[in-house]
C-alpha cells in the first residue's frame, strides 16, 4: 500500500484524466509498474505524463481523450483498476472514487 500518494479524477464529456502525486520515491516505481502491467493487461494505452516535482515528489497523469475512449467504458475501468490496485478509495476531497 502506498501511503503517501493523493489521487484526483477529472471527467469531462469525451475527457477523463487520473492524477496521482506521490512524496516518496519508491511510491514513483510502485505507480509506474502498476499503469505498466494495467495497460498490458488491458490492451489499452492512455496518454501518460509523469512530472518530477523534486528528488522525493512527482506527479502521474493518466489521460483519456479522443474518439476511441468516447463512446466505450474502457477509461472508467482502466482508472478503477489502477485506483484498486494501488489501494486509493478516495480523492482527495474525500469523495469516493466514481464508479463508471
Amino acid at each position: 500500500m502506498i501511503f503517501n500518494r493523493h489521487a484526483k479524477v477529472v471527467m469531462e464529456e469525451g475527457y477523463m484524466r487520473l492524477s496521482i502525486e506521490y512524496t516518496n520515491p519508491a511510491s514513483r516505481t510502485i505507480i509506474f509498474n502498476t499503469i505498466g502491467a494495467i495497460e498490458d493487461a488491458m490492451g489499452i494505452h492512455p496518454e501518460v505524463i509523469h512530472r518530477k516535482i523534486s528528488d522525493d515528489k512527482g506527479a502521474f497523469s493518466v489521460e483519456f481523450g479522443g474518439n476511441e475512449y468516447i463512446c466505450g467504458r474502457e477509461c472508467g475501468e482502466f482508472i478503477e483498476e489502477v485506483l484498486k490496485e494501488l489501494n486509493i478509495d478516495k480523492c482527495d476531497d474525500g469523495d469516493l472514487i466514481p464508479s463508471c
